[in-house]
């Protein structure tokens, strides 16, 4: 059969295969037909099928190498999270993540001769490390820059807004800054401090707030056409869709990459880091990568070696030791790149300290395929991701009602983003760590009406720049009908069995739903926080939909600990000599234990942006620079 190359990684070219991030399996395109049919009454097996989201058992790296992986999911009752039959969280099961190692890399010593030699290593081309490679480049340093994947721009491409609380030029022209305008760093600093609970580096926090305005304005020096978006914490390429948020920034980090390369940036693609160099001394003074994942070559560099390559999200033990909440309340990644913590791992192979122990980003409506023998790292467009992320009757293990938080803008555009991470909070923070929602027949009914915007907007076919999505992602109706073929969308003629399936004990999810029937007949709802009246849609009409949710990860803040320089510091509070990282490989920009990373969506720079800025720095910094 003949390849195609998609993120350096050979897939089957048929034109029926599973298209971007996150896909495992060849799958024939089909419309909505099988779906629609089901909700007129279909009959529908209570089993799950013989399908194929599932890994091999201890295949650790290989979950999306091409489309042949095709293990039989175990049926629901034998699931990780429903083993007890209570619905609770269960470990997750190791071959469902891209990596399981939590242990150091050591170091190697100076080779006798090196391969290659340059003044800065820059080991990641995402975000963070275009941004590095491009200001050391600028600033006359002779750069190498080793990326894993085929491409450049990594998951910081995927992003659909960057994130800024104020200090750019465009903000300015709207005479915008938070807590208050004018933009003042220290009074970010304050107010961010105080989010933080004072348990950050105040001084990396006022390196943050100083350096993100700087950063987007040397962006669109270095080529980024920037704008405002709708609401100005943020800003996305000029060029980018409007409709919808499906590899926005990819513009961005393009135009960075060419910039770079304009500077005389020398990228190696499909070229692992796999340790660091430290000589006699203890300073960095080099790498070793894997060139086209087979032949090991040592690169020197004479100034500095620059940590980008992200966090690590998806390596289980990693998550495990240094954020337990996220390992507990998260249920999928949406960083289906990378993110798989060899950086992080190699920097405590020199005795780097750590920062941000337990702190992470999440969204909400992280689906539980993993419990289902499923992958963990989903594409985050997918169609039943966004599906999970409607105001649907939300309920805990024990049928408790939970808040729904309304991501429309209306009169309050940061309320609104602080909703996308804030509900992932309500959703993990539960007992048994998941949440439930559940739906009839009808749901397709309700969507327009819901209204949700950024990230949570359904794909479909008509939206502006539609090319730009992998096309098994276009309609979202696909990844729904993958959803329920895995029995990971639970579809079942009673709601007596759908209550079983999930793992509920006898009586709660259907007196749950009781009283939100009654509460639409009722045309209000009598919750704590209750659903405005346009979305009580009573659940009646079989066959009835469940699925099991979590918290969405898409950043790790746990990470090395780096001063307000970006230098890597040891045990012994010093920096290690060569050593510099960006986030998200560093960590503490949102303090200790950060539930979801907030001051606004993540950091005081979201996340992309806080990539962004972080190479930004690392580049100014290792070359002996400072900030204009």
């Amino acid at each position: 059969m003949a390849e195609r190359i998609e993120n350096g990684v050979a897939r089957p070219a048929d034109e029926h295969a599973v298209e971007g991030p996150g896909a495992q399996r060849s799958c024939t395109r089909r419309g909505f037909v099988g779906l629609a049919a089901a909700a007129a009454g279909a009959a529908v097996a209570t089993a799950a099928p013989q399908a194929a989201w599932a890994v091999d058992p201890g295949t650790i790296g290989d979950w999306a190498k091409d489309g042949s992986l095709t293990p039989a999911v175990p049926p629901s009752s034998e699931g990780n999270a429903t083993g007890g039959g209570d619905g609770t969280y269960r470990d997750h099961t190791a071959a469902a993540f891209p990596a399981n190692d939590a242990t150091p890399i050591p170091p190697r010593p100076v080779p006798a001769t090196w391969d290659y030699e340059c003044d800065v290593v820059v080991v990641g081309a995402g975000g963070g490390g275009l941004n590095a490679a491009a200001r050391s480049a600028e600033l006359g340093a002779r750069v190498i820059c080793v990326e894993s994947a085929g491409l450049q721009g990594g998951n910081a491409q995927s992003a659909g807004m960057c994130a800024i609380l104020g200090g750019s030029r465009l903000q300015e022209e709207r005479r915008f800054a938070l807590p208050s305008y004018p933009f003042d760093a220290q009074k970010m600093t304050d107010w961010a401090m105080d989010e933080y609970h004072f348990a950050a580096d105040p001084l990396l926090i006022h390196r943050i707030a100083e350096g993100g305005g700087k950063c987007i304005d040397w962006m669109a020096d270095c080529g980024v056409q920037w704008r405002l978006g709708e609401i100005p914490v943020y800003v996305a390429p000029k060029n980018a869709t409007l409709d919808h948020h499906v590899l926005k920034m990819k513009d961005a980090t393009d135009a960075m990459f060419s910039y770079a390369m304009r500077k005389g940036a020398d990228f190696r693609f499909q070229c692992p880091a796999t340790a660091l160099v430290q000589d006699d001394t203890g300073r960095i003074v080099g790498i070793y990568a894997r060139e086209g994942y087979e032949r090991e070559v040592s690169i020197k560099a004479e100034r500095a070696v620059i940590l980008t390559a992200g966090g690590f999200c998806n390596n289980k033990a990693l998550l495990d030791k240094y954020i337990p909440t996220a390992a507990m309340g998260c249920a999928s990644s949406y960083l289906p790149l990378g993110e798989t913590g060899e950086c992080f791992r190699m920097g405590l192979g020199v005795s780097a300290d750590v920062s941000g122990f337990n702190s992470s980003a999440s969204f909400d409506g992280g689906v539980d395929w993993a419990s289902e023998g499923g992958q963990w790292a989903r594409f985050l467009y997918d169609g039943m991701t966004q599906l999970s992320r409607q105001p649907w009757l939300t309920i805990d293990r024990a049928g408790n009602r939970l808040r729904y938080m309304d991501s429309r803008v209306k009169k309050d555009g940061a309320a609104a983003i602080y909703a996308l991470g804030d509900l992932a909070t309500v959703q993990m923070a539960v007992p048994g760590h998941r949440s439930y929602i559940i739906f009839d027949a009808n749901f397709e009914d309700h969507l327009a009406g819901f209204g949700q915007e950024h990230c949570r907007k359904l794909i479909s076919p008509d939206l502006e720049q539609i090319e730009k999505v992998p096309e098994h992602y276009r309609d979202w109706h696909h990844g729904v009908e993958d959803a329920i073929e895995a029995d990971v969308l639970k579809r079942r003629d009673t709601l007596e069995e759908l209550e079983a399936d999930l793992g509920f004990a006898p009586g709660v999810l259907v007196g749950a739903v009781e009283k939100w029937n009654a509460c639409c007949e009722a045309g209000k709802d009598d919750f704590m926080y209750p659903m405005p009246p346009e979305w009580l849609h009573k659940v009646a009409t079989p066959p009835f939909y469940g699925c099991r949710i979590g918290g969405n990860i898409y950043g790790t803040k746990a990470g090395l600990m780096v001063n307000d320089r970006m230098q890597v510091l040891s045990t012994t509070g010093l920096p290690i000599p060569g050593l510099y990282a960006g986030w998200h490989t560093a960590g503490g920009a949102c303090g200790e234990n950060s539930y979801v990373g907030d001051a606004i969506l993540g950091s005081l720079l979201g996340d992309v942006s806080l990539a962004f800025c972080g190479g930004f720095l690392c580049g100014t910094f290792a070359n002996g620079a400072e900030l204009d």
